[in-house]
């Protein structure tokens, strides 16, 4: 898979870095993955790892939000996200681990 577009974000010692199969995301699903790294670049796989994807509250809007099912290949936790239409749309992945403090990182991801 060649990945179209990556961002990452900083928070708690760990790096969170979020790819995107094809961007702007289509209408539909979307290939996504989520790679978590510590402090010394190494790979955390060890965790509870969680995504909520959604469109923020728009008036006269029903709310969307979507938490799919992540699923650990290799290093990296990967997902299907489902765009309904276009606009931004935000990631929200939280790791929780053992013993350590739970890190929130949230994206914003357009979609046509």
């Amino acid at each position: 898979v060649s990945w179209g577009y990556e961002t990452q974000k900083t928070k708690g010692g760990l790096t969170v870095t979020l790819s995107v199969g094809s961007y702007p995301l289509v209408k539909g699903d979307n290939d996504l993955s989520v790679k978590i790294t510590d402090k010394a670049g190494k790979a955390v796989t060890d965790a509870k790892v969680t995504a909520r994807f959604f469109m923020p509250p728009m008036p006269g809007m029903a709310p969307m939000t979507y938490k799919p099912e992540l699923a650990l290949k290799g290093d990296v936790y990967r997902f299907k996200a489902n765009t309904s239409m276009e606009g931004t749309w935000k990631t929200e992945i939280t790791v929780v681990r053992k013993g350590k403090s739970t890190v929130t990182a949230t994206f914003n991801l357009g979609a046509r």
